[in-house]
């Protein structure tokens, strides 16, 4: 199958998986056909300064305004993601995505920080973050793969 027909194919399916709003436990955004589209699987996180006074912040992860994952973590206590969010998520030319950290409080809850992505600049491999907002500190690391 020659490369032309199979970036068709995906573009095809994964546009139909949008419209569906679920591909394999993807994120559920249009794709460009023929253009280049890329996976971004989120691996670790660490909460290296908590917000809370308690030691443990209560994370949730936002994709595209989409709440995909939620849990207390305690400081210093690295979480694999690869295991328990294994989910990818995907982008294109058109579409971009922005990935949320947030730690949920009583009152107003606190955008620890955001990582953003398009394909101007899609950090294609494996990359770091240090998010710093609302008095805490989070270290994500995530992956960046271009598959059409």
């Amino acid at each position: 199958m020659s490369r032309k027909i199979r970036r068709a194919v995906l573009g095809a399916l994964l546009s139909a998986g949008a419209t569906a709003g679920l591909l394999a436990g993807t994120a559920g955004t249009a794709h460009a056909a023929g253009g280049p589209v890329y996976a971004v699987n989120l691996n670790w996180i660490n909460v290296v300064d908590n917000q809370d006074n308690n030691s443990v912040d209560e994370v949730y992860i936002k994709v595209n305004g989409s709440t995909v994952w939620s849990k207390d973590l305690h400081w210093n206590t690295p979480e694999n993601l690869n295991i328990s969010l294994p989910r990818t998520f995907y982008f294109d030319g058109v579409t971009s995505m922005k990935i949320e950290f947030w730690d949920q409080d009583p009152g107003r809850d606190d955008r620890v920080g955001t990582i953003s992505l398009s394909a101007a600049a899609p950090n294609v491999g494996p990359n770091a973050a240090d998010l710093r907002g609302a008095d805490g500190e989070y270290v994500v690391y995530y992956t960046v793969t271009q598959i059409a």
